[in-house]
């Protein structure tokens, strides 16, 4: 098995978890990486999660759909999902699936980890 395309780097802000994501979240690579990252979070307790794009060069419907599937997930167990430095491009996959206003999008990480401390 090759590696992935994708890296996430992980640290903690309080009780927020930032995810920094790297490189390619395609179908049967980084969306698999990103779904065991996610699952083991919610396993341990932590559902409050900053998703940084910052560095994520490309995203594919399938890694778009885990972002949706996680979303609930997250919600389900009391937490959410922010999006970090979201580029021109995903943004606009996002706004072209309909799924824009599923997500509160921040540029600045300081305000992503605060919008965890007021109600959504």
């Amino acid at each position: 098995m090759t590696a992935s395309r994708l890296t996430i780097d992980e640290r903690q802000v309080g009780d927020v978890t930032v995810l920094v994501l790297s490189g390619e979240m395609v179908v049967d690579d980084g969306d698999v990486e990103f779904r065991k990252r996610v699952d083991d979070l919610i396993d341990r307790g932590s559902v409050k999660i900053v998703l940084d794009l910052g560095g994520l060069s490309h995203i594919d419907s399938s890694g778009v759909g885990m972002f949706i599937a996680k979303l609930k997930m997250l919600k389900k167990k009391g937490g959410d999902l922010r999006l970090l430095r979201v580029s021109r491009r995903v943004e606009n996959l996002l706004a072209m699936l309909k799924l824009l206003m599923l997500f509160q999008r921040f540029d600045d990480e300081d305000a992503a980890v605060r919008s965890f401390a007021r109600p959504a």
